[in-house]
């Protein structure tokens, strides 16, 4: 059964994404989705209580491979050297697409051992059965796991009334789970208030995360990052110089954005627009359009790359390692910090059901998942504008001015090696990272990267706007 199928299969019996998981795969038994998950290959018995045993440090030395699926966002060689020298197993990266490597989650599961996704996944993906509860006990560093994910708000913002935790599928609504799997949350959905104990499971242990926005050429555009709101997408004297993500819920949500802060629309919730608010957006994006106001929508890294370096566009979505990259080469990029707020993404590290019948393979998966805490891997991907869910242990990898400047929101003490650890001269001494200290970004946060209940929909109007 394909993605596709399997999505269809649960709008015709009614079932939108959050009615399904909130009542969990009991009630999935109950509506007699049974059958369904069988078919993709879930629905079988490997809860938590099957992970905690698999997971023990009694367990043999694992010595084969590892496979890994995900984006290309952390899957990326020097992490693979890293990690295989530090573990001493073998690990395989099957790097695909978001609709690739959920369809293989959910039909596929036996073709991989760790899926390396995002929490707005988790809808998609977590209902067939095929993945294992995480105890929390058995993530080493749990303790040091930031509060962003757990509560929506990083200690050192809990309190501050100009903070916000933003709408969708944040981490700290899509991340926690029981030991039978259904879904929970530790914190108010809405306000990230606290109640009651901790739950001990995960469905992903969280790992690299950032804020997304928008880059722009400040030759172009004289303004500083935190002058440059959302709406600016949408400013007239940028036409045709305009460039977005060609992805219907990140793109979607960065127009959304901009629309909010224009004055042209409002949602009421940013990470699952109704039908209604999606033809009203798709009907402002088609005016624009006919107005030639985008250049390009762009697909691959490489491509956000080359537009704003050749000049044919000033502002566009863009992502930390593409304008990391493009100053460390000189250009002029600079990466927006939206009054309105950054748009949000969390990735984790989720262990397939067959994994816990073999202890030592699941021993393995656990080594490699907090491998991801301790340090290395943060260092790797600081480089490249990301953050860890662990920041402390990558100080050890970094150069002190490097911490600095990339957490702490210092001046550079001395130029800024680019996201490969090679030494430039693009990033000078003296340069402040565009939007400050990491908790100074953590601050306000308009929405997250989510998986909305009209998602076919809006993949439907978005298609019709790009053939328009």
């Amino acid at each position: 059964m394909s993605e596709r199928d399997w999505l269809e299969d649960m709008q015709r019996r009614g079932l939108t994404r959050r009615s399904f998981v909130k009542g969990g795969l009991g009630a999935a038994g109950a509506l007699s989705i049974g059958p369904l998950l069988a078919a993709c290959g879930g629905g079988g018995d490997d809860g938590g209580g099957a992970a905690q045993q698999a997971g023990t440090e009694e367990a043999e030395k694992y010595t084969g491979t590892i496979r890994v699926t995900g984006l290309g966002v952390d899957l990326i060689d020097p992490i693979k050297a890293a990690a295989e020298a530090a573990l001493g197993f073998t690990l395989a990266f099957d790097v695909t697409d978001t609709v690739t490597g959920r369809n293989k989650v959910v039909t596929q599961p036996n073709s991989l051992d760790i899926f390396s996704g995002y929490y707005n996944d988790i809808d998609q993906i977590w209902p067939s059965g095929n993945m294992v509860p995480i105890p929390i006990e058995q993530v080493e560093r749990w303790d040091e796991v930031t509060q962003l994910h757990k509560t929506g708000t990083v200690q050192e913002n809990e309190g501050n009334a100009g903070c916000s935790v933003g709408d969708g599928d944040a981490p700290f609504r899509k991340m926690y789970v029981t030991e039978d799997g259904e879904e929970t949350t530790w914190a108010d959905p809405g306000s990230g208030e606290v109640s009651g104990d901790e739950p001990q499971f995960v469905n992903m242990v969280p790992h690299n995360f950032n804020m997304d926005s928008m880059g722009y050429n400040g030759d172009v555009i004289q303004k500083e990052p935190d002058q440059v709101n959302w709406d600016e997408l949408l400013n007239p004297e940028w036409r045709g110089r305009v460039a977005v993500l060609n992805d219907p819920s990140i793109g979607m949500q960065d127009v959304a954005n901009a629309a909010v802060q224009a004055g042209m629309m409002e949602f009421q919730d940013l990470g699952n627009m109704t039908q209604e608010e999606i033809d009203g957006l798709i009907k402002i994006l088609l005016d624009l359009k006919g107005k030639g106001h985008f250049r390009a929508f762009w697909t691959t890294f490489d491509e956000s790359v080359t537009f704003m370096q050749s000049g044919e566009v000033v502002i566009e979505s863009m992502w930390s390692p593409a304008v990391a990259l493009l100053q460390s080469s000189g250009h002029p990029t600079r990466y927006a910090r939206p009054a309105g707020g950054f748009r949000g993404w969390a990735g984790g590290h989720g262990i397939m059901g067959h994994v816990a019948e073999d202890p030592s393979k699941y021993q393995a998966c656990l080594d490699y998942i907090n491998w991801w805490h301790e340090g290395e891997a943060g260092a790797i991907m600081m480089r490249q504008g990301y953050y860890n869910v662990v920041q402390e242990t990558s100080r050890e990898y970094v150069e002190p001015f490097e911490w600095d400047y990339w957490i702490d929101g210092k001046p550079a003490a001395e130029p800024i090696p680019n996201p490969f650890g090679q030494e430039t001269e693009g990033i000078p001494i003296g340069t402040v990272r565009d939007g400050g200290s990491f908790v100074e970004r953590a601050c306000v946060y308009s929405s997250w990267n989510s998986l909305m209940d009209e998602q076919q929909y809006q993949v439907q109007r978005w298609n019709e706007f790009l053939a328009a």
